[in-house]
């Protein structure tokens, strides 16, 4: 039907299972029924498609939307662990410009070099794995920010320039992290760009550290999930197929 319409075929299709809610299958007396629309008014769509992104891999398998796992994932490893980078260390820096990337003890390199590993988990349809690997150097860049403590550096201004050094290479593997999750998490990408005052992100841009731009006034990035967000979702989803 594609080819006699004029469109092109795919080159390969992604077939996983069945959605299931909290474990069981979808049923409108419990409110698992959850329409597209509906969670939208309630949630952001962020959280939805880190989420299932993390549940995917090459085979078919049925893939469970559990509320309490859905907010521990989403609050530990974006909130916790990704935006942590920048929340921890923009503020400090706030219209300041990068300074030329110092030694990090080969962070950066090394990320930059998983990246063709992560970029074939992504073609293999890996999504889970492709995520597990991108959280590895998440917690990787937070163990150095946690070691180097900005938060005491910028009490000394003797260390005005340490302080600045640190910053630079905490934002730069937090942008380079998002280029990562681009597929997944565009808006995050295109946030963490603006708040390095960067180009447009670009997967190649993995390989080279920012420097010379000024950060912009750091701003909330993604908030935590609120469990009364999902419970009015749930409500809500009770009233509509009622």
């Amino acid at each position: 039907m594609l080819k006699t319409a004029g469109y092109c075929l795919p080159n390969k299709i992604h077939v996983h299972g069945f959605l299931t809610v909290n474990g069981e299958k979808m049923s409108k007396s419990k409110g698992t029924y959850i329409l597209a629309r509906t969670y939208l008014e309630h949630l952001s769509p962020d959280y939805l498609r880190y989420y299932f992104a993390s549940k995917l891999s090459r085979t078919v398998q049925d893939i469970d939307l559990n509320f309490d796992e859905f907010s521990a994932k989403v609050n530990s490893d974006l909130v916790g662990k990704v935006v942590n980078l920048a929340s921890r260390t923009a503020r400090f820096v706030e219209g300041q410009a990068l300074c030329p990337y110092p030694d990090d003890g080969g962070l950066f390199s090394d990320a930059a070099e998983a990246g063709n590993e992560i970029a074939q988990c992504y073609e293999a349809c890996d999504y889970g794995r492709a995520l597990r690997s991108i959280m590895g150097l998440t917690d990787r860049a937070n163990e150095y920010v946690e070691s180097k403590a900005p938060w005491v550096l910028r009490k000394d201004p003797a260390k005005a320039d340490e302080l600045l050094e640190v910053c630079s290479v905490a934002l730069n593997l937090f942008r380079q992290i998002t280029i990562y999750l681009c597929p997944v998490l565009p808006n995050l990408a295109e946030r963490a760009s603006h708040l390095l005052g960067a180009e447009p992100a670009r997967w190649q841009d993995t390989a080279t550290p920012v420097a010379g731009s000024v950060v912009a006034k750091f701003e909330h990035l993604m908030r935590r999930v609120d469990p009364e967000r999902i419970e009015a979702m749930i409500e809500a989803s009770r009233e509509v197929v009622s």
